[in-house]
């Protein structure tokens, strides 16, 4: 280029030097910005609903972006806080929100009312339901609750199996008195000894109960609550119009979820906490709340398949129940609640 310069400036004269450095200079510039606006315009952003505030369960969405995965992925994920599992599935069902996370089982239901959903991925596949008792009091049985004081909250993913659970159990709502509190209350009452019990997500609340009061956990499964755990789910359409898409946010919680198994929990911890700076999390409750959940990520349908991919064995059961609970029709077949399109 030198040369060229040189001869030109030998044969047009020193003017047509300048210019032409000018409008290289005014070429290259535009490129560069072109460059950048073409990546800014392939960033597609994700609205992605918790059922609650950040946790443990939620850990591979917060290291997926911390990573920088999504973004090489082409997306950015806008992950927004909850209200629980019910309010979150109406946000995903109304088309507020892309994706949405938390009990798949909730979700089955809301999918019988009519709300247009299925799941993409299943996390933890085994059923995480379950009540909080002294872990040496006189409660071991549902039976044990008759007379008791019971803690929920309305948009509990535990809801919808409430009545199904007690009758399994030879009881009624009638037969105990459940009070029902805001999502941030309810824990730290039943900590406090303000009830008897509270009917919650055991891998999830025994961490936050901790040592102010020792519990253990009185699982629903044991009375025929069958429920594929927590997962992620969207509206069906979204299966249709945006396929790449789902499947690049799905491989990207794969990836988060096996470098967190792989002895990287802390990473995925400080993942949460940088991001929710203000939100007054523990630490150590968050990485409890993930050793906590490994052992649900499994069911014996599952076991060597890769961690999304949804069992049409464990949903039958999950059909079967909520048609014995009066929650299903009959008629719905595994298919209509789930896809293991973008796990495979």
């Amino acid at each position: 280029m030198r040369h060229l310069v040189k001869r030109l400036d030998l044969v047009k004269g020193p003017g047509l030097v300048r210019r032409l450095a000018a409008g290289l200079a005014i070429l290259s510039a535009a490129c560069v910005a072109a460059a950048g606006g073409a990546g800014a315009q392939t960033l597609s952003k994700v609205t992605v609903q918790l059922a609650l505030e950040p946790a443990g369960t939620t850990a591979a969405l917060f290291l997926a972006e911390a990573k920088g995965w999504n973004r090489e992925a082409g997306f950015e994920a806008d992950i927004k806080d909850g209200r629980g599992s019910m309010a979150s599935i109406q946000l995903v069902a109304a088309g507020q929100m892309d994706i949405g996370t938390g009990g798949l089982g909730a979700m089955a239901v809301a999918k019988g009312k009519g709300a247009p959903l299925i799941s993409i991925a299943g996390l933890s596949r085994r059923t995480d339901l379950g009540v909080l008792v002294d872990a040496n009091g006189p409660i071991r049985t549902v039976a044990d609750l008759r007379g008791k004081r019971v803690l929920l909250f309305a948009a509990s993913p535990w809801v919808p199996f409430l009545d199904s659970f007690l009758k399994n159990g030879g009881l009624t709502r009638n037969d105990l008195t459940i009070v029902f509190l805001d999502a941030g209350a309810f824990n730290a009452a039943y900590a406090a000894g303000q009830a008897d019990a509270v009917m919650s997500i055991g891998p999830y609340v025994l961490p936050v109960i901790g040592d102010r009061r020792p519990s253990r956990v009185i699982d629903a499964a044991e009375y025929g609550v069958s429920s594929p755990g927590t997962g992620l789910y969207v509206r069906e359409e979204m299966v249709q119009k945006s396929p790449e898409l789902l499947g690049r946010f799905v491989k990207n919680q794969i990836r988060a979820w096996d470098h967190i198994f792989a002895g990287n929990a802390d990473e995925a911890v400080a993942a949460i906490m940088k991001a929710r700076p203000n939100a007054k999390l523990n630490p150590d409750i968050l990485k409890g709340q993930i050793a906590a959940y490994r052992p649900y990520f499994d069911t014996p349908n599952t076991k060597g398949k890769p961690i999304g991919w949804q069992s049409e064995i464990d949903w039958k059961e999950t059909i079967r129940s909520g048609e014995e609970a009066g929650l299903l029709k009959p008629g719905y077949k595994p298919a209509d609640f789930f896809t293991n399109r973008f796990v495979e």
